[in-house]
């Protein structure tokens, strides 16, 4: 079984930036998180599932020159607490809410990629005094409810994957999760597998980091950095929350047309590339008109597209910032 990872290294250049790793305790949860120098403006970062706060470190010094940036592990992943049976979205936004009540102290700038992006909207509704603004980045709003989860959306086989292999009978299986995985390809009935050369490769390289370095996270320097994020955070991840994912038990707590209702604040949905493939419906977090439905049921907000992959911050920083820095300028003299 995985040990808890404790208090993480951070890079040089986060070090540099001010940039610090702490730990809060809500109630019997421990939440880890990283803080950048103060600001008057906060700004707290909430990745997706199965990937950690270390996602937004490409574009956390840039964000700290304007902001008090605090980047998250959500419960279940990175050195954040498992709570097997309890990752349910009330869970989940009710650890934002005590954060930011009682470590941040103020209003802040909320953005969440992916479900990162439904516990931020969570927040906005249940405590907009907390919330400044919120950035949905890539949520997928209306695809992860229950039964369309289920029965339209590629993802759920990816879930199903996850928790096969990360929560196997026989210990995690990081290396037997990449082999299967699939892509979908655009505009066609193929799906793409991963290479299998290179599965073998990777496997091999992350159950020699495994038995080297028990217990800890799975860093491997050599990879590109978005895929040494990605199975780094894969090597802490919980599977029970994909689980809940499975069963439907963390959808049941977020309505999520009732929860864009109760949004008062500025919102800039960010929109990433996605398709509809004939047999396994939705690749990606939302349609187009997911979209319009969602800017439809918050008065004022916006919404952006931008044709990079799901986690944009990690994928495509520059435009990240962009949009980002786009959206929170215009809100100058809104931010006190």
């Amino acid at each position: 079984m995985l040990t808890l990872p404790g208090q993480p290294r951070l890079s040089r250049p986060l070090e540099r930036a001010g940039f610090s790793s702490r730990f809060f305790d809500r109630g019997g949860v421990r939440l880890h998180y990283v803080v950048g120098p103060s600001r008057e403006v906060p700004l707290v970062l909430v990745p997706g599932q199965s990937m950690t706060w270390e996602s937004y470190h490409r574009v956390m010094p840039a964000l700290s020159e304007q902001f008090e940036v605090y980047s998250v592990d959500v419960r279940g992943h990175g050195a954040s607490s498992r709570t097997p049976g309890a990752y349910t979205f009330d869970a989940l936004g009710g650890d934002l809410e005590a954060l930011v009540r009682d470590v941040v102290k103020r209003p802040a700038v909320i953005s969440g990629n992916s479900s990162g992006g439904l516990i931020a909207l969570w927040l906005a509704a249940h405590a907009p005094d907390l919330v400044r603004a919120v950035v949905p980045e890539d949520a997928p709003l209306f695809s992860a409810e229950w039964p369309r989860l289920r029965d339209a959306c590629w993802v759920y086989k990816v879930f199903n994957d996850l928790a096969d292999t990360l929560g196997a009978p026989g210990g995690r299986d990081l290396p037997a999760f990449i082999a299967r995985l699939q892509i979908p390809a655009q505009g066609s009935t193929r799906i793409m597998n991963f290479p299998r050369p290179l599965a073998r490769v990777l496997g091999w390289y992350i159950r020699r980091r495994e038995k080297n370095f028990p217990g800890e996270p799975v860093d491997l320097p050599l990879l590109p950095a978005a895929v040494r994020i990605w199975i780094k955070s894969l090597s802490t991840f919980d599977p029970d929350f994909a689980r809940a994912f499975i069963d439907g038990s963390a959808a049941r707590s977020l309505d999520h047309a009732e929860t864009l209702r109760r949004v008062r604040c500025p919102m800039l949905l960010m929109q990433a590339n996605s398709f509809i493939h004939p047999t396994l419906g939705l690749v990606g977090a939302m349609t187009d008109d997911d979209v319009q439905r969602a800017i439809a049921l918050v008065p004022g907000s916006r919404a952006v597209k931008v044709l990079k992959g799901h986690t944009i911050h990690l994928e495509a920083p520059r435009e990240f910032l962009r949009e980002f820095r786009s959206f929170t300028d215009g809100l100058k003299l809104a931010l006190p």
